[in-house]
């Protein structure tokens, strides 16, 4: 009986299946580490160590709803917070309402969850809330129009109640900021508005209406309203499109069930003065009425400040 000889592989070939299969090995080791975490971000509306303290209960609570890990982290910015739920870099996140709007059709995706509520003067459950322009009670400035000349501050560009709807609201009225103010400068963060008009730095500044009433425990009544929005969504939990989706839905109808006196909501109260209520379950359309608020805004452009 005639045997047929097995030619043996040569080193070149061997070399390559070694190499095709470490990096089979690095690929599933790779896709089981991000498996094992998620990634919490929340945008950066006070200080870093307070925003760690407030929302680290609630990313406990998304880790026991899917039983992942999960890890709180701190956006430098809206920008940082857009681009790495669009690279998967982030799992969940707590995204300003504005930046919903904007970014969610252009990151690939991305899920809505929920939206946050909170607790209205008479003790209902709302999902809105509002911006306001302020001035010093002692101060200048006793209108928006007495405001023309002088410095003005904002948030950031992608704050909802501290740059989009009061930039719309200013439009509006004729006043074009880049030209009405006499310096334009953008603060970050909701409470560094109020500590700069405090100092003397910005005679006007726009923030959330709970920013104010914050300012207004701390500081007692030195605040001068000059202007309210309507009523603006609340900022919306989403999911990246690398978040599982049984996972999603767990941690939605997770948020749907959080009650006022819950822990997570209750680090709100505690570390931002927030009137938290928990979380509703509304859609997308929800966020439609804002959008279109918006649109003018988005489509005049927006001009570069100092500051």
């Amino acid at each position: 009986m005639k045997t047929q000889r097995v030619r043996p592989v040569s080193r070149s070939c061997f070399r390559a299946f070694l190499l095709l299969l470490v990096a089979l090995c690095f690929l599933r080791l790779s896709s089981a580490d991000a498996s094992e975490n998620y990634i919490f971000a929340v945008y950066p509306v006070h200080d870093p160590n307070r925003m760690l303290t407030a929302f680290q209960p609630l990313a406990d609570f998304i880790a026991a709803e899917t039983g992942v890990p999960v890890r709180l982290v701190v956006t430098g910015n809206y920008e940082e917070m857009t681009r790495r739920l669009a690279d998967g870099s982030v799992h969940f996140a707590f995204f300003t309402s504005s930046g919903y709007v904007k970014h969610a059709s252009s990151i690939p995706g991305l899920v809505y969850l929920a939206t946050y509520a909170e607790l209205d003067a008479k003790g209902l459950v709302t999902p809105y809330y509002h911006s306001m322009i302020i001035s010093l009670e002692e101060g200048p400035v006793d209108a928006l129009a007495d405001l023309k000349g002088r410095n003005f501050g904002f948030t950031d560009k992608d704050s909802t109640s501290g740059y989009k709807v009061p930039l719309t609201m200013l439009r509006a009225l004729g006043m074009e900021p880049a030209s009405f103010f006499g310096k334009l400068f953008f603060l970050g963060r909701h409470d560094a508005v109020v500590e700069a008009l405090r100092a003397g730095s910005i005679q006007g500044g726009a923030v959330s209406d709970g920013t104010l009433h914050n300012a207004v425990r701390q500081y007692g009544d030195v605040f001068r309203v000059l202007a309210v929005s309507e009523s603006i969504p609340l900022d919306a939990v989403v999911a990246a499109s690398g978040v599982a989706a049984e996972h999603a839905e767990a941690v939605r109808r997770g948020l749907a069930s959080l009650a006022p006196d819950s822990a997570p909501m209750s680090a709100f109260r505690e570390q931002f003065g927030w009137p938290a209520a928990g979380f509703v379950v509304l859609g997308d359309e929800f966020y439609e009425p804002l959008r279109r608020a918006l649109e003018p805004a988005e489509d005049a452009g927006e001009q570069e400040a100092d500051g």
